[in-house]
C-alpha cells in the first residue's frame, strides 16, 4: 500500500515538472516571437522613417532650386551655373538614429537623347554630330548612334546599315520590339543594339532622357559635353575650359562661343550648334538618402520647372544607389 502510494506520488511529481517544463516552454517562445515582432515592427519603422526623410531631402531641394528661380526673375541675364546655392554640396545632417542627405544636378548639363529626333519626325543634324563626337570622346564607336535614332522614330527602316529597327530585335531571345518613343530613362539603353554595360557606364554620367528637346546648359556641362560640341575642340581643351570657366556662368552663348577656342570656327557651324547651347535649365535631378538605425532608402527624382518658374517632381525612382562621394555621418 505504502508502495502504490509513493508510486503515485512519484508520477504525480513527474506530471507537475513536465507542466512546468510546457509552460516554461511556452512562455519562452511568446517572449521570442513578441521580441521578434519588436523587431520587425522596429525595422519597418526605421524604413518608413528613412523614406521620409528622402521625401523631406527632395522637397527641401526642391525649394531652394525654387528659391534660385525667384531670384533670376530679378536679373537681367538670368542663368544657372555652378556657384549657386542648389550647386554646392551639402554635409550629411545628423538626425535622430542615422543621417540625411542629398545633392542636386543640372540635367541640361548633360546631352539630352531625345534631342537626336526634331518635332517633324526628322533627325536633328547638329544634335547627332554631337552625340557621335560625345561617344567618339568616351572611346565608343560612333556608328552607335544609329540604333538611338532607329529606337527613337517611328518608322520599322534602318538608320543606316548600324541601325536597329524591330526585325532586329524580335530576332533576340528574349525577343521585343523598338519602343519607337522618346527615351523615358537612360536604362532604356541596354536595350539597343551594340550598347553593352560597359557602354551604358560609361555614358551614363553624360546623356540623359528629358521629355521634350532641351538646350545644354555651357555653365554646368561637364568635359566630355563640352568636348562634343565641335571638331575643334579635344577632351584636354575641355577641361581646361572647365578649370577657368567663369563661376557666375558665361552670360550668354555669344559670350561662349566668342572664347578664342572657337575663333576657327565657321559662321555656319556657329548658326548649327548655337540653338543646342543655353545658360538656363529647366530639370534638375535630385539624389537623397536616409539612413535609420541601418535602414537605408535612396531616392533619385527629377525636378522640372515650367514657363512660370514653378517646380514640380516629375519622376521618383526608388531602386538607386548612393552616389555621392562624400563620409556619412555615424550616429552617437
Amino acid at each position: 500500500m505504502q508502495h502504490n502510494k509513493l508510486t503515485q506520488q512519484g508520477v504525480a511529481l513527474i506530471t507537475v515538472l513536465l507542466i512546468v517544463a510546457m509552460a516554461t516552454v511556452l512562455a519562452v517562445a511568446m517572449v521570442k516571437s513578441q521580441q521578434n515582432l519588436l523587431r520587425r515592427s522596429g525595422s519597418v519603422f526605421s524604413q518608413d522613417q528613412a523614406y521620409l526623410y528622402t521625401l523631406g531631402a527632395e522637397s527641401f531641394a526642391k525649394s531652394v532650386l525654387q528659391d534660385d528661380k525667384e531670384k533670376d526673375k530679378n536679373k537681367s541675364i538670368p542663368q544657372d551655373a555652378l556657384n549657386e546655392t542648389w550647386a554646392k554640396k551639402i554635409p550629411a545632417f545628423p538626425v535622430e538614429g542615422g543621417f540625411v542627405q542629398a545633392q542636386v544636378e543640372d540635367l541640361q548639363g548633360r546631352f539630352n537623347l531625345n534631342n537626336l529626333l526634331q518635332d517633324d519626325g526628322q533627325v536633328n543634324v547638329a544634335a547627332l554630330a554631337v552625340y557621335q563626337r560625345l561617344l567618339v570622346s568616351l572611346d565608343i564607336s560612333a556608328m552607335l548612334a544609329s540604333p538611338v535614332i532607329d529606337w527613337l522614330d517611328k518608322d520599322n527602316l534602318p538608320y543606316d546599315s548600324d541601325g536597329a529597327e524591330e526585325d532586329w530585335y524580335l530576332r533576340l531571345k528574349p525577343a521585343y520590339r523598338a519602343a519607337n518613343h522618346p527615351f523615358v530613362s537612360i536604362s532604356e539603353l541596354a536595350l539597343l543594339r551594340g550598347y553593352t554595360p560597359e557602354i551604358v557606364a560609361k555614358l551614363r554620367p553624360y546623356v540623359c532622357a528629358l521629355p521634350k528637346a532641351t538646350t545644354i546648359n555651357i555653365n554646368t556641362a561637364p568635359d566630355a559635353v563640352l568636348a562634343a560640341l565641335t571638331d575643334n575642340l579635344t577632351l584636354n581643351m575641355a577641361k581646361d575650359m572647365v578649370q577657368n570657366r567663369p563661376k557666375e556662368g558665361y552670360g550668354s552663348v555669344d559670350n561662349f562661343l566668342q572664347q578664342a577656342i572657337f575663333a576657327t570656327l565657321s559662321s555656319e557651324d556657329r548658326q548649327k550648334i548655337s540653338p543646342l547651347l543655353g545658360v538656363t535649365s529647366q530639370f534638375f535631378s535630385v539624389l537623397a538618402e536616409s539612413e535609420i538605425d541601418n535602414r537605408r532608402r535612396v531616392l533619385k527624382s527629377v525636378i522640372a520647372f515650367d514657363e512660370e518658374a514653378n517646380a514640380q517632381t516629375i519622376t521618383r525612382d526608388w531602386s538607386q544607389q548612393w552616389q555621392i562621394n562624400q563620409p556619412k555621418i555615424t550616429p552617437n
